[in-house]
C-alpha cells in the first residue's frame, strides 16, 4: 500500500489550499513545505542508513546478478495491468496494447515474468502511473513532499499512487494468504528498488552539497520526462551541468549539483522537476 496514508494525509491538507494544483512553470519545482520536508528528509535518511541500505547492501551481497534480474522482471510485469490501465486512460492504444501484448508473451515465454522476451521482440517496456495520467488531463503538480521510507513526491503523484493502488488486481484479490503476498511484493519490491540505487544514492551523498535539492531537482526531472514519455532512466536525460538553477523555485537554498537518479523509495522513480505538463 505503498504511499497510501502519506497521500491521504497530504490530500486533507491541500484541500484548505486553493492553489495546491496549479501548474508550474516547466522545468521548476514548488517546495513551499521547504522546512518540513527538511526535518522529513532528515528523518528518512537516518531511517534509510540504520535500515534500509545495510538491508539492500546485503541482498546485493548474497545474491547474483541474473537472480536480481529475474526480481526486477518479476516485479515489472506484474505491473502491467497498472500501466496498461494509464495507456488506456491516457487515450495511447498503441502504447496500451504493447503493455498487453508484453504482459502476456512473459508471462508465458518468460516463465512468469522472470524473463524478459517481449523486449527482444522489440516490445519496449515504458512504465505509466495515475500521476502522470492526471498530468496529461492538465493537473498541476502541487508542492513537492518527502516521504520517509517512500521518498521524493508531490500531491499529485501521492494521491495518484493511491489509485494505482486501486487499479492493481492483486489489491482485490482473494485468495488464501493473499494479505501475505501483497505483504511481500511490497517488502521485495521495497529491497529489489534499493539496490538498484544503491550507487546513485552513495554518489548524490558524497558529492552533493545539498543532497536535498538534488534529489528534488532529479526528481522533478525525471518525472517531467516520464509524463513527456521521453526516456525512463535519467542517465539519458541531458547534463544537468547544464540545467540553470533556476529550476528549483526555492530561493533559499543554494542549487547543488544534479545527481544521476534518484533517492530510495520513489516508484517507479517512479523515478525522478516535476511538471504538470500535457503529453
Amino acid at each position: 500500500m505503498r504511499g497510501k496514508l502519506a497521500a491521504l494525509s497530504i490530500l486533507a491538507v491541500c484541500l484548505c489550499a486553493p492553489n495546491a494544483f496549479a501548474h508550474t512553470n516547466d522545468g521548476q519545482v514548488s517546495d513551499p513545505w521547504e522546512g518540513t520536508n527538511r526535518h522529513l528528509f532528515a528523518l528518512h535518511e537516518g531511517i534509510d542508513k540504520a535500515v534500509l541500505e545495510p538491508i539492500a547492501r546485503g541482498y546485493r551481497a548474497v545474491t547474483p546478478h541474473f537472480f536480481r534480474t529475474g526480481v526486477t522482471n518479476f516485479l515489472n510485469n506484474l505491473r502491467s495491468p497498472v500501466i496498461f490501465i494509464n495507456d488506456a486512460l491516457q487515450a495511447h492504444p498503441k502504447r496500451a496494447g504493447t503493455t498487453a501484448a508484453r504482459f502476456g508473451i512473459n508471462t508465458t515465454v518468460g516463465v512468469l515474468g522472470l524473463f524478459d522476451p517481449a523486449s527482444h521482440m522489440g516490445l519496449e517496456r515504458h512504465d505509466e502511473d495515475f500521476g502522470q495520467t492526471l498530468a496529461t488531463w492538465g493537473v498541476g503538480s502541487g508542492p513537492f513532499v518527502w516521504i520517509p521510507v517512500l521518498g521524493p513526491s508531490n500531491v499529485r503523484d501521492s494521491i495518484g499512487s493511491v489509485v494505482d493502488i486501486a487499479f492493481d488486481p492483486l489489491t482485490w484479490a482473494t485468495f488464501d494468504e493473499a494479505d501475505e503476498t501483497r505483504a511481500i511484493r511490497t517488502v521485495i519490491g521495497g529491497v529489489s528498488t534499493r539496490e538498484g540505487l544503491l550507487d546513485e544514492v552513495a554518489s548524490v551523498r558524497e558529492n552533493s552539497i545539498d543532497p536535498y535539492v538534488t534529489f528534488r531537482s532529479t526528481y522533478g526531472l525525471v518525472r517531467e520526462s516520464a509524463i513527456n514519455n521521453g526516456p525512463a532512466n535519467v542517465e539519458q536525460l541531458p547534463d544537468f551541468d547544464a540545467v540553470p538553477e533556476t529550476d528549483v523555485t526555492s530561493p533559499t537554498v543554494d542549487s547543488a549539483p544534479p545527481a544521476p537518479q534518484i533517492s530510495p523509495g520513489a516508484t517507479t522513480p517512479k523515478v525522478g522537476p516535476k511538471a504538470g505538463g500535457k503529453k
